[in-house]
């Protein structure tokens, strides 16, 4: 996968973030880290949006992904629609 396929992917699964932010209040989203290990795509990605600080995870001592977006994160996608 190149970093524009990683990009692609990030930008693809940070809208969804959003959309669920909006969709459930503001309620994280869960997912098994087992699941997320057997997409490596997914988890590069999901690791890229964690680092650039538009998501965050808070099941760090849990067998779950528990990610929501950040305020970078909405801003970022907030202005990618604004151009």
């Amino acid at each position: 996968m190149t970093n524009e396929d990683v990009n692609k992917l990030s930008d693809m699964l940070l809208q969804s973030l959003y959309d669920y932010h909006f969709a459930y209040n503001g309620e994280p989203y869960t997912l098994p880290k087992a699941m997320l290990n057997a997409d490596v795509n997914s988890k590069l990605a999901i690791e890229y949006l964690i680092e650039r600080e538009y998501a965050a995870d808070n099941g760090r001592e849990s067998d779950n992904l528990v990610l929501s977006i950040t305020t970078k994160g909405l801003e970022y996608i907030k202005n990618k629609h604004v151009h």
